[in-house]
């Protein structure tokens, strides 16, 4: 896989795909003047709806998260994938909002489960809202954006159905994969030394390369694609996915956007996370500079001294050039099982220029 030339093209790229996909998630999750707003995209039910309680509990915390950013990558592979099998993408803009929000819900939920209180440098929701109204607008968030794919005049039923499944399917993946992660940092539960490169890769695969893996193959379900091109397409958009866990593991625990977004360099650290930077370190460390690095992790510390003492204990054994070079590989990889099966493009370099900048980035 070739190394894109015009990082700054595929930014700007992102931003204008991301304006486009703004505009829609406010016409679902907005007031009941637009015509596919949450009051009327539920219908009636001969009763009324609370519109206050609806915008304090729904809409407010909906909306902050939202208007936070985020790069929206997810929605624009899948329209990409869309244009690169030959589609409109402009047809199934709408459909776009589907990964967008269900991953903010996923940042609503990860955030009371890791007591994290900043969020792309701004207060978690559960702080702002409350932790009853965070757990159930990240429900919602889960739910909602299908009613789009559901409700849809202009989708076959066969096209609906292959959708739904993909969403079960991948929505399952999403608490295992959340599972792991929150087990695997709790005090005692599991020993880290058990935890293997390909047990990461799996937690990674199921916690984040999902949603990658998810708007992938929605791109190609709603392309009508086969089901091997939408497989292989899913495999694709999961490296992705991966490969970008790993590139944000390596900026929590150096000076970034990340790391200054999420509470500051090594949150990580602080909240005993076994990242591959981790899992590779302990298997290279002397075993007492092992067993404090374990220690360190398990006390869950917040003083920055022990924090630096960790970060400097897994940089000396080189995990930050390993991990950097499994996500290149990861992708590289997958890339191969499309090529193949894309023609040639601008939809498809883009793809390709997406895929480079994520596990390349150096900033949020």
């Amino acid at each position: 896989m070739s190394m894109a030339k015009d990082k700054e093209g595929i930014v700007s790229y992102l931003e204008k795909k991301g304006a486009e996909i703004n505009s829609v998630i406010l016409e679902y999750i907005s007031v009941a003047s637009s015509p596919r707003s949450i009051e009327k995209l539920l219908g009636r039910s001969g009763y009324k709806f609370d519109s206050n309680a609806l915008k304090e509990g729904i809409l407010k915390p909906s909306l902050y998260i939202l208007d936070q950013g985020g790069k929206r990558w997810r929605p624009t592979l899948m329209l990409l994938i869309i244009e690169a099998l030959g589609k409109k993408p402009e047809d199934f803009l709408e459909f776009a909002l589907i990964p967008e929000v269900i991953h903010n819900g996923t940042l609503v939920h990860d955030d009371v489960e890791d007591s994290s209180q900043t969020r792309r440098g701004m207060p978690a929701v559960y702080i702002k809202y409350g932790v009853d109204v965070a757990v159930n607008l990240g429900d919602f968030m889960y739910y909602f954006p299908m009613n789009a794919l559901v409700d849809s005049p202009k989708l076959s039923e066969a096209v609906k159905s292959k959708a739904l499944i993909i969403y079960i399917k991948e929505m399952t993946r999403i608490c295992v994969g959340q599972a792991t992660d929150i087990v695997w940092h709790k005090d005692s539960v599991i020993d880290p030394m058990t935890i293997t490169e390909d047990k990461y890769l799996e937690m990674a695969n199921d916690k984040t390369g999902v949603l990658a893996r998810m708007a992938a193959k929605m791109g190609a379900a709603l392309a009508e694609a086969d089901e091997e091109t939408t497989d292989a397409l899913g495999r694709f958009g999961a490296s992705i996915g991966v490969a970008f866990q790993i590139q944000d593991d390596v900026l929590n625990i150096y000076p970034s956007g990340v790391s200054a977004n999420k509470g500051g360099v090594g949150d990580d650290v602080s909240e005993g996370k076994i990242t591959l930077l981790v899992v590779y370190a302990l298997t290279k460390l002397k075993n007492g500079e092992r067993k404090r690095l374990i220690e360190i992790l398990a006390s869950h510390t917040k003083d920055q001294a022990q924090i630096d003492e960790a970060i400097a204990l897994i940089d000396k054994t080189g995990a930050k050039e390993y991990v950097s070079k499994v996500a290149v590989n990861i992708v590289k990889d997958a890339w191969e099982g499309i090529d193949k099966r894309l023609k040639e493009s601008p939809a498809k370099a883009r793809i390709k220029e997406l895929a480079d900048y994520l596990i390349t980035r150096t900033g949020a």
